[in-house]
């Protein structure tokens, strides 16, 4: 349904991100194109900006009712700035909105289990599924949201997080997924995991979260985007933490919840892991003469991890 835009002035900022110039937004508020924000957004409107649905009317426009209770939706009031939202608390009310039948159909949808998907806070606002996005200390700071289409937006005010896990292990290696159910399947795996939103974001977050760890294993995506964000992670990792591996799925197979669907276990993964060469970081001086003096110069040298053997464990006749 095309949608009446206007554009945003002082009096009436951009719901995204809170500016009085360049954006524009819906005149019944459903949408706004937001010329700065991209994250949360459901595709690029040419120069205008990032188109942000801000409403979902799915049931409304397909004849559905309503439920009864009206649902409360967390927004963030003009000129205020996101941290004056209480993102735990919302998170913690939306988990107790979700109802059983509800999770137990989401768990069958993604093809993992309802305990790795509880552990990791996810919740119901009426319309998509929550899962509350931390930052490198563990603070909540922001709500992704998931349809039941599979379509994905961020509560209005949310900052980009990290997927953490109640009950994180402390010890062993640490699974660094994409996405919060992509985390669902490493952990029932039995793999400590952590995820981010996706695979070109939140590096320095990611490395404060993993400070201390000993092993890290970064699960890239089976994509040539997903490759090189994996590296890219994985490149700034080894300067924190002496084991960083890359583990790729096999061809045919999109991400690790797609593998884990496929078959794969705990056991084979953990062979593929300890088969995988770490990422090697070595140091090179060069001289530079500076026309009087001559001083050396540190430059980084990488040895990328060549790709394991993956490989996908048969199911159970």
């Amino acid at each position: 349904m095309r949608r009446n835009m206007h554009r945003v002035t002082r009096a009436k900022p951009c719901p995204v991100c809170g500016k009085p110039d360049w954006c524009l937004v819906a005149a019944d508020g459903s949408a706004a194109i937001c010329q700065r924000v991209q994250d949360g957004s459901v595709k690029k409107c040419g120069d205008a900006g990032y188109l942000h649905i801000l409403e979902d009317r799915h049931n409304r426009h397909n004849g559905h009712k309503q439920s009864a209770k009206r649902r409360h939706i967390w927004t963030v009031a003009h000129g205020q700035e996101s941290p004056s939202l209480n993102f735990e608390q919302m998170a913690v009310a939306y988990q107790s909105e979700l109802a059983p039948k509800r999770l137990r159909a989401l768990a069958r949808s993604l093809g993992v289990s309802t305990g790795s998907l509880q552990r990791l806070k996810v919740g119901w606002d009426g319309s998509a599924y929550t899962f509350p996005m931390s930052d490198g200390s563990g603070r909540v700071i922001g709500v992704r949201r998931r349809f039941p289409s599979g379509r994905k937006a961020s509560v209005t005010g949310s900052k980009t997080g990290l997927f953490v896990p109640v009950d994180l292990a402390a010890s062993g290696p640490l699974l660094i997924c994409e996405g919060p159910t992509d985390t669902a399947a490493a952990l029932d795996l039995g793999f400590a995991a952590l995820g981010r939103p996706n695979c070109n974001s939140l590096i320095e977050m990611t490395v404060r979260a993993v400070r201390g760890r000993d092993e890290i294993v970064v699960v890239a995506d089976n994509d040539s985007a997903g490759r090189t964000g994996a590296e890219k992670l994985a490149r700034t990792l080894a300067l924190h933490c002496p084991c960083v591996k890359i583990v790729v799925p096999p061809d045919g197979v999109k991400d690790l919840r797609q593998w884990f669907n496929a078959g794969l276990t705990s056991e084979t993964l953990r062979e593929i892991i300890a088969g995988t060469t770490a990422l090697r970081l070595t140091v090179a001086f060069s001289r530079v003469s500076t026309g009087k003096e001559v001083w050396p110069s540190a430059r980084f040298k990488w040895k990328s991890p060549s790709r394991p053997t993956s490989r996908v464990a048969p199911k159970d006749s």
